[in-house]
């Protein structure tokens, strides 16, 4: 009787394991959570190096492999990373841009401006301290080279000192991390001096690509004009010659591997060639990982300035912490603070300047190789859904924000 009684216990399991999986695979929005939580959660506990071990695991769970990506300490955003992302702030549909914004936004009357940002030289009015009519609100965030833009958007330091605030309208935070109220704290991050010596010989920034073969949705197959790298030629053109800033393009690819594509390893890659790259050139102060996004099909990540389609920029930081264990010991970031400061002087400058071509900072839970140096930043400019000429286009904003913030006393 009683091996009767266990033989249905064991049946009744079976069947109920096998009912659950049926679900699972008949739902695909149960196997995406469920395999996204794994890939995000229990895979970095195992593999404690977060690089070595996980093609085993790929080798036996090849459904971990979503949207036919490895997982990897740092591979780009999909849209599916956005749950808690309001799509109407950060993503437009082309038919929609316009150029006519004129209103001066402060975030307590119109926190999200979802009209093009049409900034210039022309449209950033060049107001002294006298004549500003903001210079007697000493609370309100204003980057000094910026003046008063009609289209760009001002926080006080009242609103960014309130965590939600800060949430809501400069950072998206991924489901697998947080980010504690200490790290993102407006009197800490806006007070640390970001500015270096421009004046000086040799390189002052590093710009490189971890996944230097990400493309455009009209990029030439082949053609690495066409990449991020050639996003990356842009920008280091732009910041030499109408700023003066000697720019080191580290323009290798590490992504590829022997021909086949391979972003799981390509940050041990990269992170190797920064090393070496920083040891070579020891006046280089400024790191910047430029990347693209990758989002729905459907969506586009544009706005015009100055007349021209200009792709969205993101900065990106890493905490090195998971909801599941907490802090990642292996990851250890000592320069998790300035990133963290570098990264908000730059957004907030940005949208002083630019308005909402600026994308919330987005918070995920690794290191992605900022703890290189305390001005060190990932970049995220558009997505595959932006054209080559649109994201070339946003080196122009992006060279003047990270001159802004470099040259402030």
């Amino acid at each position: 009787m009683e091996k009767i009684k266990s033989f249905i216990e064991y049946l009744y399991c079976f069947i109920v394991i096998g009912i659950s999986i049926f679900i699972i695979i008949r739902s695909p929005f149960l196997s995406e959570v469920i395999l996204k939580a794994f890939r995000d959660e229990m895979i970095p506990v195992c593999v404690q190096n977060g690089h070595n071990g996980d093609e085993l695991l790929y080798e036996f769970i090849p459904m971990l492999m979503l949207d036919n990506e490895k997982y990897d300490d740092g591979y780009d955003m999909s849209f599916d990373d956005f749950d808690d992302y309001d799509y109407n702030k950060s993503y437009v549909d082309i038919s929609s841009v316009t150029d006519n914004n004129q209103n001066v936004s402060s975030a307590s009357e119109n926190p999200v401006d979802t009209s093009a940002a049409a900034d210039s030289d022309d449209s950033v009015t060049d107001i002294t301290t006298e004549e500003n009519p903001y210079s007697n609100d000493t609370d309100l965030y204003v980057t000094v080279t910026a003046g008063v833009n009609p289209s760009g958007i001002y926080y006080t330091m009242e609103e960014l000192r309130d965590y939600d605030f800060m949430l809501q309208n400069c950072y998206a935070v991924d489901s697998s991390t947080n980010v504690l109220p200490e790290e993102i704290d407006p009197d800490i991050l806006l007070n640390m001096d970001m500015s270096i010596d421009l004046s000086d010989d040799g390189y002052k920034v590093l710009i490189y690509h971890t996944h230097g073969s990400e493309a455009f949705a009209d990029s030439r197959e082949g053609v690495t004009e066409d990449t991020v790298i050639g996003v990356g030629d842009e920008l280091t053109r732009i910041l030499e010659e109408d700023y003066g800033i000697k720019t080191y393009h580290d323009r290798n690819v590490y992504d590829m591997v022997d021909g086949v594509l391979d972003r799981s390893y390509a940050y041990t890659l990269s992170g190797d060639a920064v090393d070496r790259i920083l040891e070579e050139n020891p006046s280089i102060q400024v790191v910047i990982d430029l990347h693209r996004d990758g989002v729905r099909e459907d969506l586009k990540l544009m706005r015009v300035i100055d007349g021209r389609p200009t792709a969205q920029i993101m900065f990106l930081n890493g905490v090195s912490r998971l909801n599941l264990n907490g802090d990642i010991d292996y990851l250890y970031n000592p320069n998790k603070i300035d990133n963290l400061a570098f990264s908000l002087q730059m957004h907030l400058a940005g949208k002083a300047l630019y308005g909402d071509l600026l994308r919330r900072i987005y918070i995920r839970g690794y290191s992605f190789n900022l703890e290189k140096m305390p001005r060190a930043s990932l970049v995220e400019v558009g997505a595959q859904t932006n054209s080559v000429e649109e994201a070339k286009n946003a080196m122009i904003p992006l060279a003047r924000i990270i001159y802004t913030v470099l040259s402030s006393d």
